[in-house]
């Protein structure tokens, strides 16, 4: 079940309208088994009061001993009787004697729950109170179904919300895949338009560049000098059309084994071209090892992400970047790092999105094609900042083909 976003508000509607009607059933079941539990404590009052109303009908020939016996023939909750004389009773009681309260109740939970009542009565010429122990389970039968039917409606109703929270979130989850899948679609065609054009723009600006050089030779003086912003936009064109063709029709890697000493030179000389100020500096810690992989495309890879190390700490007055190169028993781990700003919050959202860039120039596929090299290599790209400031670019890649 996919649900568009333009339909969202009535998905929530219809969740949260479950969710009502079940806490409904379940406040329901609440209420009837309160007003069944009152029922229980008002049927054992009148148990009670039948018990103390025989106790008057019992013969004044009958001994004490055995009124429990006969009460307990009418009632089998009973579980205590003690007959209470004014002169043993306790000073609590004064109430009963003088009139001023009809009756006593009291809650008993050990040894089993008991409900102690103290009732007055009378036999023979004066007045008794009559201490009366009865189980509160024989009122059980009043709240037993109730307080099963509060459980099951309970359980449902934690069912319904689960089955409700679960079914919302596979529903947002498949609306973003959705989502995402419309995205992948929209991009590969956007790169499949992006490689055309660039094979199309190509040959013409290889033309154009060709006469402009061979303008240049011819001319002399200030009119050569006319020549020089057509060579630097067509090569800056170049680059543009590399990109393209990078990031809409990947290059098949040709692997080979490559030692990680031939690596850092190569990154040292690209360094030493793009670092243009005495403040930046570059520095290596690389292991010497081999890996199986294609050099032109890793060295791509590398220089993408050199390039945009050194841009970010251009500005700063002791920018560094660091190449580091180590490997683990079955992979290669290759990290540029540099003490730059590091990351915007929607730099971060945007890491990987084609033609997105915070620079004043460029087009944005930079980081697009490098994940693309990494992954065309077998391994895969990641940017996280450092703790200590600027970003860490970290690379993975398998030592060996078939790892």
């Amino acid at each position: 079940m996919i649900l568009p976003a333009r339909r969202r508000p009535l998905h929530i509607i219809l969740a949260a309208s479950t969710v009502l009607c079940a806490a409904a059933l379940v406040f329901s079941a609440i209420r009837t088994y309160q007003e069944l539990h009152a029922q229980r404590a008002v049927f054992l009052r009148s148990r009670v009061a039948a018990l103390a109303a025989h106790l008057e009908t019992i013969p004044p020939s009958v001994p004490e001993s055995q009124w429990q016996q006969i009460l307990a023939e009418e009632e089998d909750a009973l579980t205590g009787l003690a007959i209470l004389d004014r002169p043993s009773s306790p000073a609590a009681l004064a109430p009963l004697w003088d009139g001023r309260e009809l009756f006593r109740t009291e809650s008993l939970s050990a040894p089993v729950p008991t409900l102690r009542a103290y009732v007055p009565f009378h036999h023979g010429p004066g007045l008794h109170i009559a201490r009366i122990d009865i189980a509160e389970s024989a009122a059980d039968f009043l709240v037993e179904h109730a307080r099963h039917h509060l459980w099951f409606v309970a359980l449902g109703g934690l069912l319904i919300v689960g089955l409700t929270v679960l079914t919302v979130r596979n529903a947002d989850r498949a609306a973003l895949a959705e989502r995402r899948q419309l995205k992948l679609q929209h991009l590969a065609t956007l790169g499949e338009m992006s490689a055309s054009l660039a094979h199309e723009i190509r040959n013409p600006l290889g033309t154009i560049k060709g006469f402009a050089q061979l303008l240049a030779e011819k001319l002399n003086g200030a009119h050569a000098a006319l020549v020089t912003p057509i060579l630097s936009e067509t090569t800056r064109l170049e680059d543009l059309v590399k990109d393209l063709l990078l990031y809409g029709r990947p290059t098949l890697p040709n692997f080979q084994s490559v030692h990680t000493t031939n690596i850092e030179a190569t990154l040292r000389q690209h360094a030493q071209h793009l670092i243009d100020s005495p403040t930046l500096h570059f520095e290596t810690t690389v292991h010497p090892f081999s890996l199986d992989t294609d050099p032109q495309l890793l060295e791509q890879l590398l220089l993408n992400l050199l390039r945009n190390a050194i841009d970010a700490v251009r500005p700063q007055p002791a920018g560094h970047v660091n190449l580091e190169i180590t490997a683990t028993a079955e992979c290669a781990i290759l990290r540029i790092l540099d003490n730059g700003p590091g990351l915007s919050e929607e730099a971060r959202r945007r890491l990987f999105e084609p033609f997105y860039t915070s620079k004043a120039s460029g087009t944005g596929l930079g980081l697009s094609i490098s994940r693309k090299l990494a992954e065309s290599l077998g391994g895969h790209l990641t940017l996280d900042p450092r703790p200590t400031g600027g970003l860490s670019a970290e690379i993975l890649l398998p030592l060996h083909r078939n790892a």
